[in-house]
């Protein structure tokens, strides 16, 4: 099978924001921050980057999504339609194998968003977010993870 390639992140690693982080024996951690995504109002390129990445999951692992919302403003928060695509989309087609979703760097904006996109979660995914407020960036909570499990 041939590794998911985004065609606009080919052109640009930087333009939507989804990146496998690492993986180990039983899990795959993914990690975003869409504030550092250069095309954040585009729906329907983050929809297909998102879906191409996560149907690489192999359906005997469980995945982990860190999303960083360091720098998440008001900008970020008017693209209801990519939280609400992103929000149908893990709920229907990626929330079997979902362990965790891990919210850092929470802002009034990411709690705003997350009122605008609940309705359209699936009750397992609801369950599974978690707002972090002690760990900063990726790397401390790799490494705070590691020490929970």
């Amino acid at each position: 099978m041939n590794k998911y390639e985004c065609p606009l992140c080919l052109i640009d690693p930087l333009n939507h924001s989804l990146n496998k982080l690492f993986e180990n024996n039983n899990e795959i951690y993914y990690y975003s921050c869409p504030s550092e995504a250069k095309l954040y109002f585009d729906v329907n390129g983050i929809i297909g980057h998102y879906s191409g990445e996560l149907s690489e999951i192999p359906t005997d692992k469980e995945w982990i999504w860190i999303f960083d919302s360091i720098n998440f403003n008001f900008k970020h928060f008017i693209q209801f339609d990519v939280g609400i695509g992103l929000a149908k989309l893990i709920s229907s087609k990626f929330s079997k194998n979902l362990k965790k979703i891990i919210i850092i760097n929470p802002t009034i904006y990411i709690s705003s968003t997350y009122t605008v996109i609940k309705p359209f979660l699936n009750d397992k995914v609801k369950s599974l977010i978690e707002f972090n407020y002690d760990v900063k960036n990726k790397s401390e909570l790799v490494n705070y993870n590691s020490y929970v499990h």
